[in-house]
């Protein structure tokens, strides 16, 4: 009985995959102009703020959205109050290999899922509380990524991205080298080497992509109370 449940499992994963593969999302796009990128930025932002007031509390500022393509991809410039967001066209070559390397010809869809979509409230999510990333990185990314999902999930038309980037992480996990963390701890490893990771996208890209797909397999509810409370002691 459990075999078959299996296979069936599997079927159907593998028919949702081949579904999306297919190019029959509709909500999968290529943003023709930075412009639409920044103005789809800014929806997200918005509906981010309300989310928070629906809450009890408030974001210590709005940030506005700067189209640029850095090393670093995306970041919270809390110094100019502002989300580094960036674009696929501007990418350099050796950065759309990285993506490339990962998902193939899905690659321009699974950046813009990620970079232009699901990190955004990532970002906003440092707002809340951003005394806790010089202390420990590790829970700092792990609450941001629960702070997106939460945000997404209260909405049932992210439910089929939400799917899909599941399976897409899945995909780019399979892939992505495993990590000897030695005699350390998952978090003690992350928090020692966080601040040499950017410079390599796959150990990077490991931790957060492993932290969402555990985040998205967990049914649990967070409530973003937790989140503000740690700010205020």
């Amino acid at each position: 009985m459990k075999t078959r449940n299996i296979s069936f499992f599997c079927f159907c994963l593998a028919f949702i995959f081949s579904f999306y593969a297919s190019g029959q999302s509709s909500f999968l796009k290529h943003y023709e102009t930075r412009e639409a990128l920044e103005s789809d930025a800014y929806k997200i932002i918005t509906d981010f703020d309300l989310f928070v007031k629906d809450q009890g509390y408030s974001l210590p500022a709005i940030p506005k959205v700067k189209i640029q393509t850095e090393p670093s991809l995306i970041r919270l410039d809390r110094q100019n109050n502002a989300i580094i967001v960036p674009y696929w066209d501007d990418l350099t070559n050796d950065q759309k290999e990285i993506f490339k390397s990962w998902r193939g010809e899905n690659a321009g869809d699974f950046f813009v899922l990620m970079f232009n979509w699901f990190f955004i409230p990532h970002e906003l999510g440092h707002f809340i509380n951003p005394m806790i990333h010089d202390l420990n990185p590790y829970q700092c990314e792990r609450e941001a990524n629960e702070v997106a999902v939460t945000f997404f999930r209260r909405n049932p038309e992210n439910f089929e991205k939400l799917d899909f980037l599941k399976i897409s992480l899945t995909k780019v996990l399979e892939i992505l080298p495993k990590i000897d963390f030695g005699n350390m701890s998952e978090e003690d490893y992350f928090n020692a080497n966080y601040q040499n990771m950017g410079s390599n996208p796959n150990v990077y890209g490991y931790f957060q992509f492993k932290f969402i797909l555990d985040i998205l397999n967990n049914q649990k509810n967070f409530s973003i109370k937790h989140y503000f409370d740690q700010q205020i002691k």
